[in-house]
């Protein structure tokens, strides 16, 4: 069975991904090893954890697999440069984009001076971006056939993919080709309403909740499905032919919404409108594509990938109104997540699907022993317990109001904290989503905070919630339950939920299983264990510096606790 080393890198969350005898030995994004947040460079860090954990060295790796046609790539831009060429600025980024491509282009030759082990029969593959989104979602989802929707800015040249995959492959029926993208459409929002462009769109998503839709007509205009199973954006109104870092809004949506939002300004009543429009005009967009996919579809089941398949609000439509009995939105949906299904190309291609193992979990990236842990420990020289039955003593802490760290296993893959590495507070407490804001993670008052909830009580809190390992849906919360858990109810009544089982994290389940014993409450606020700006915590050490850098009460990094001296 060949070993299939995946890569993604040189446009943003570049990442690693290793597949040893069929099954996924690991993955990982640079940005936590490197510590700078969507780091795009060469992943050098993450391929050579992945070969650490899976024991292997360079000579053992048979192929590698890149999630991009630089060729393309190359050619797509020479194409478009017509659109910004004679604009302020246009001459360097065509220069940008197409050095890109040829840093691409290049990618076996980094590659073998970065492994100097690697065999000279080793095979270099290019896989095409979207279909790297589709079998990385195939692979994790555990499916053997289903329908396939990818959105996000853009690939070589598509923008979107819908199509159905099985034993026999991928079929495609219908692409959106670049400049229509959904993508870089929210992206181009994200700038105008003040805040970072492929960084914070999260932050849009999250403040859409308090507005009204009362710019709908116009965003509808700008965004939406053409009843043929393509995207459509009306760049007349978003300007976005100079991708995500040069989007701008037109001057008709000038003149009807008002000018752009200068970072730091007060956010205002339009600006959450703006966000409000814009946010249902992506929900509308993706959900036509979703339910024309439905009607060529054999499948019951659907994919989601892609960046926008991070659009948890929208998943949650698509699972509600699309008309398919199962939607799998993909956890690492973003860039990050082709660098395993690149490989995932390569391994089927070659030895088909049979020899394909499903993860398990999310749980693929780096973790540290015990004795690793102490020794950080003890280097940073704080003090530290190794208490009998923590994870109770976690759930009484929390219940006191304590906010606690947890650090413990393999980190997760993609961009969501699921228990390896979290931030855990008392979601009783009306006041604890501002006091987490303001004393740990140091963001905006607007942004919510995500439950984790025992899967078999999800239901008792969430409506038509039975399993969502991967806080990548939201759901309403149950009328009743909303006062009993206010700091993980959003303004909308829903929340973006994480069910838990105990065999994808032992340690994890019980403190949320305690603190259902201790309260009466099996729910958690849960939250990355980070600050603004930085990635999630990688190694023990990060956690020890990002513990003490902020307001957290306790660190728990099992079996070890540690505990802020009070005053």
């Amino acid at each position: 069975m060949p070993v299939v080393l995946g890569l993604n890198c040189y446009k943003h969350d570049s990442s690693a991904a290793l597949l040893a005898d069929g099954r996924v030995a690991a993955a990982a994004e640079e940005e936590r090893f490197a510590r700078v947040k969507h780091y795009s460079g060469y992943p050098r860090m993450a391929i050579e954890f992945s070969l650490r954990q899976a024991g292997l060295s360079a000579s053992d790796i048979d192929h590698v697999a890149y999630y991009m046609l630089p060729g393309l790539v190359f050619r797509e831009n020479l194409a478009y440069s017509r659109h910004y060429l004679l604009r302020p600025g246009g001459l360097r980024f065509l220069a940008g984009q197409l050095a890109g491509a040829a840093k691409m282009r290049r990618i076996p030759q980094t590659v073998r001076q970065h492994l100097r082990g690697l065999r000279e029969d080793i095979g270099f593959h290019f896989v095409e971006h979207h279909r790297a989104h589709v079998w990385a979602a195939m692979i994790c989802s555990g499916w053997d056939s289903a329908a396939a929707l990818t959105m996000d800015g853009v690939g070589e040249r598509d923008t979107s993919l819908l199509g159905e995959v099985g034993q026999e492959g991928l079929k495609v029926f219908s692409r959106s080709r670049f400049p229509n993208s959904p993508g870089i459409f929210y992206s181009a929002v994200t700038a105008y309403l003040g805040f970072r462009p492929d960084n914070d769109e999260y932050k849009v998503m999250g403040l859409s909740s308090y507005g009204s839709p009362r710019y709908l007509d116009l965003f509808r205009r700008m965004l939406h499905h053409d009843g043929k199973g393509r995207a459509r954006v009306d760049t007349s109104l978003a300007d976005i032919h100079m991708g995500v870092w040069g989007a701008s809004m037109g001057p008709e949506v000038l003149r009807e919404a008002g000018p752009p939002r200068r970072k730091g300004e007060e956010i205002e009543q339009r600006h959450m409108d703006i966000a409000c429009s814009a946010q249902r005009a992506l929900e509308e967009t993706g959900l036509g594509l979703a339910r024309w996919l439905r009607e060529r579809s054999e499948s019951d089941r659907l994919l989601v990938s892609g960046g926008v398949g991070l659009n948890c609000v929208m998943n949650g439509l698509l699972e509600r109104e699309s008309g398919f009995g199962q939607v799998y939105p993909l956890p690492p949906s973003h860039d990050a997540g082709t660098s395993l299904g690149a490989a995932v190309a390569v391994q089927r291609r070659l030895k088909g699907q049979a020899s394909l193992r499903t993860p398990p979990n999310m749980f693929l990236g780096s973790g540290y022993s015990g004795d690793a842990i102490r020794e950080a420990l003890e280097t940073a020289k704080i003090p530290f317990s190794q208490p009998e039955g923590l994870p109770r003593i976690v759930a009484e802490m929390v219940a006191e109001g304590l906010i606690v760290a947890v650090y413990a296993g393999r980190m997760e893959f993609g961009p969501r904290a699921l228990g390896a590495r979290s931030i855990l507070a008392d979601p009783r407490r009306g006041d604890m989503k501002d006091i987490v804001n303001r004393c740990v993670k140091h963001r905006e008052e607007f942004r919510p905070f995500a439950p984790v909830v025992l899967r078999e009580r999800a239901g008792e809190f969430f409506a038509g919630c039975t399993d969502s390992p991967y806080m990548i849906k939201t759901y309403p919360v149950v009328e009743s339950k909303r006062d009993v858990i206010p700091s993980v109810t959003h303004v909308d009544g829903t929340a973006r939920v994480q069910t838990i089982r105990r065999e994808d994290n032992p340690f994890y389940y019980d403190v949320v299983a305690e603190f259902g014993r201790v309260t009466g409450v099996p729910v958690l606020m849960n939250t990355s264990f980070n600050v603004r700006g930085e990635p999630i915590v990688e190694s023990p050490l990060d956690a020890i510096r990002c513990f003490f850098g902020t307001g957290i009460d306790a660190l728990a990094m099992p079996p070890y606790l540690v505990v802020k001296p009070k005053g």
